[in-house]
């Protein structure tokens, strides 16, 4: 792309139009897969820990992708992953619309659709910079991770309305047809692409070569602060959103005040985000950082004097603005990766997101139970702002991406063979 980068400039853009659709309509099935499934297993079986199961096992086997097969990403086209992710998605989605379908076949299919999904994700990041390049990169990720806050807010809660009109069956049924769309919109849009490692066919297997990729990863000390600084405060920023329905009860408020709490967050990251990547440029956004990160942590601080509802989402709002500060540095860390490696970091730094703001959501909960929850969120933005003194002290946003790998230990795994074929 030539000249300024704008939403404009974006959306006349033919392959990140269909990237950007199949992304926004997959994310509203997979939330409304997440919902029909829970009240179908609870439906089934009566058990509170089974729906809860059911819906945890979206998110537990994406840890073992990234630990044990995430060099898929990197040793075929993109394109082709994501099409054959989208393809065994829709597959499993089916299979679980069979009537008589056991509990047991159901979880094991949701197993196996929550595996698949760190692959199909770190592929499409993969393909961002080359569609849209590096200069586009930010509003890109900004609009991409805006459509997830917003559509998990919006999704839960019109799913939960569909589902007063459908059987959850049928919601199934929706979501297959949301994978056909993104299959057909892909295909249509998307150009094949080279494989990143293309030219670098390694020799070993997926497993030891994933686990190498990993290893030079998080050895390599600017990557690892890098991840680091991006994993570490944000799981602690997220604290508020497991604790909702308990502070909304505190405030006696009911479940519109549960979803007000729960929409203040995601709807600032969305704004925040939006205007990191619209109106600073590349260096401004590097120098915001620390800025942005008090402005994420500071007011959950400010939770220690229990504000009223309405304190408390403004406070919130504030929050999730400032958690933009992570659209810097995922930049710095993607021009950073070698391109070869380049599947295996975004599979890393999409799941350790996931893992450790899942942890920081336990440890909430946990501590809830001998505090209130304002003081939580006090606590959790107290240990988010010591995170982000520890990880950031060396001032990674300032790095240049080129010198990175100049001092990275040597990359054993990864060998120069003949190219590897695109996805033609």
């Amino acid at each position: 792309m030539s000249g300024p980068i704008t939403y404009k400039v974006l959306l006349g853009n033919r392959e990140f139009n269909g990237l950007f659709a199949a992304h926004t309509v997959s994310i509203l099935g997979d939330v409304l897969t997440k919902i029909a499934l829970s009240v179908l297993v609870y439906d089934r079986t009566g058990s509170a820990l089974a729906a809860a199961l059911t819906y945890a096992l979206g998110f537990v086997p994406q840890v073992l992708t990234a630990a044990l097969l995430s060099s898929v990403v990197d040793r075929f086209p993109a394109r082709r992953v994501m099409l054959i992710g989208d393809a065994a998605r829709m597959v499993c989605v089916l299979l679980m619309t069979v009537p008589g379908t056991s509990v047991a076949v159901l979880l094991c299919l949701v197993t196996a659709s929550g595996a698949l999904t760190p692959a199909f994700r770190a592929a499409r990041q993969t393909m961002l910079p080359e569609i849209v390049g590096m200069e586009g990169y930010a509003l890109a990720r900004s609009m991409f991770s805006g459509t997830i806050q917003i559509g998990q807010t919006l999704g839960f809660g019109l799913g939960g309305l569909l589902l007063l009109l459908v059987t959850p069956r049928a919601a199934l049924f929706l979501d297959a047809a949301t994978f056909a769309f993104a299959i057909v919109v892909v295909l249509l849009t998307v150009r094949p692409r080279p494989a990143t490692s293309a030219g670098r066919q390694e020799s070993t297997g997926i497993i030891r070569a994933t686990v190498q990729g990993n290893r030079m990863i998080l050895t390599t000390p600017l990557l690892r602060r890098l991840l680091f600084l991006q994993w570490l405060p944000t799981a602690m920023v997220v604290m508020p959103e497991g604790l909702a329905a308990p502070y909304a009860e505190q405030l006696g408020g009911g479940p519109t005040a549960v979803g007000l709490l729960l929409a203040a967050p995601a709807v600032g990251t969305a704004l925040g985000e939006a205007a990191v990547a619209r109106f600073l440029g590349a260096e401004r956004r590097a120098r915001s950082v620390p800025a942005l990160l008090l402005l994420a942590t500071a007011p959950l601080v400010c939770f220690a004097v229990e504000p009223a509802l309405p304190w408390a989402l403004a406070l919130l709002l504030l929050s999730g603005a400032g958690t933009a500060y992570a659209l810097p540095l995922d930049q710095l860390f993607i021009e950073s990766v070698p391109p070869h490696l380049r599947g295996r970091a975004m599979t890393l730094a999409g799941t350790g997101s996931i893992t450790t703001q899942g942890t920081g959501l336990a440890i909430g909960g946990l501590v809830a139970e001998w505090i209130s929850a304002p003081w939580v969120f006090a606590a959790g933005g107290l240990t988010a702002l010591a995170a982000a003194a520890a990880t950031g002290r060396t001032r990674p946003w300032r790095a240049d991406p080129h010198t990175v790998m100049q001092t990275a230990p040597a990359d054993q795994a990864i060998k120069d063979q003949p190219p590897q074929h695109s996805d033609k």
